[in-house]
């Protein structure tokens, strides 16, 4: 009997081992030529009690002058449901030249739990042409 529990429990951790998030950001490349098509990342999620803050990621090089980034953000749940709105993103320029590209991370929603089990969808459309952007997406922090 004793043994058996020891089984279950090991099981048990394995499973949520493997729900463990080990990189909490979900990037996509974008054309860093001319960016104006949505841009979609999909995120695994087996975790549906976790607090979290879901930020922005932007990853830009010293081409991209833009103070302000409109973008119309889409979320599928893996249920089904379709959820769309309009951000604007503030952006906080380095005072120096970028070499390379720099990754700015952006608050986006405070206080959420993804309570379905499955596949979420984010795609992010710019509602203007971007020059300079590498890379976009969402990134995960438990509270």
């Amino acid at each position: 009997m004793r043994r058996i529990a020891h089984i279950v429990l090991a099981i048990a951790i394995m499973a949520l081992w493997g729900c463990r998030t080990t990189d909490p950001a979900r990037m996509v490349g974008v054309d860093i030529e001319q960016w104006s098509e949505a841009a979609t990342v999909e995120y695994d999620n087996c975790d549906t009690t976790s607090v979290r803050s879901l930020n922005i990621a932007l990853r830009y090089n010293d081409t991209f002058k833009a103070s302000a980034l409109p973008l119309k953000i889409a979320v599928t749940t893996p249920d089904s449901l379709h959820y769309e709105e309009v951000v604007t993103l503030e952006l906080h320029h380095p005072t120096t030249a970028l070499a390379v590209a720099t990754t700015e991370s952006l608050p986006y929603r405070k206080g959420v739990t993804l309570n379905r089990s499955g596949r979420y969808t984010f795609s992010f459309h710019p509602l203007m042409e971007v020059r300079g952007m590498a890379a976009i997406g969402i990134e995960f922090k438990t509270e």
